[in-house]
């Protein structure tokens, strides 16, 4: 009988691929993951070295793309690599806290033929979303998902659960039927 991996035919590929393209963002999220001190980690990769290695994920058989940070509207060459991406085949899915996305981009990201937004929200209040992003967000964030459904996009609403909102889920599930999300992600964290 053959081990599991012992031939390399019997390894699975890749089927998703998180492209975490900068470690930037305008939030200070109490329970982000991402470094506080991300100069210190060097230059981010270029745009060229991005598609390089969405190259190299779709010739090992990677056929989705999720594009992510930090905040990834913060860099000014993610609808490249959208339109990129796409041409190579994947099928791409923008993860954002919205912030950033205009209309202009957005049209920018249909023509280039991205396949999903993934919206975060922090909590379904003004006062708990905008006092755990340490930011005004809660109503340019309500803005950004009207924007979505009007460029017919389908829209996943992204709320992470730890004890300041745990409380809200049913509250946070009212607020994605609202938005008419198709997809609602309660993620949890360990941090906090």
């Amino acid at each position: 009988m053959e081990k599991v991996g012992s031939n390399p035919k019997s390894v699975n590929t890749p089927l998703w691929v998180n492209a975490e393209i900068t470690y930037k963002c305008p939030l200070h999220c109490v329970f982000c993951y991402n470094p506080t001190d991300y100069t210190t980690y060097g230059p981010e990769l270029s745009t060229e070295d991005w598609l390089r290695v969405f190259r190299q994920a779709r010739a090992l058989g990677a056929v989705q793309l999720g594009i992510s940070g930090g905040e990834p509207l913060m860099r000014d060459d993610v609808e490249v690599m959208v339109a990129e991406a796409s041409k190579l085949g994947y099928y791409v899915n923008l993860i954002t806290s919205g912030i950033g996305l205009t209309e202009r981009r957005i049209a920018a990201f249909r023509e280039g033929g991205l396949g999903q937004i993934q919206l975060s929200f922090q909590d379904s209040t003004r006062e708990m979303n905008d006092f755990l992003s340490s930011a005004k967000t809660f109503d340019l964030k309500s803005r950004v998902a009207k924007l979505i459904k009007q460029y017919d996009y389908p829209m996943v609403l992204n709320v992470v659960l730890h004890r300041y909102n745990l409380d809200h889920v049913e509250r946070i599930i009212d607020m994605a039927v609202e938005m008419g999300v198709e997809y609602l992600e309660l993620a949890n964290t360990q941090y906090y």
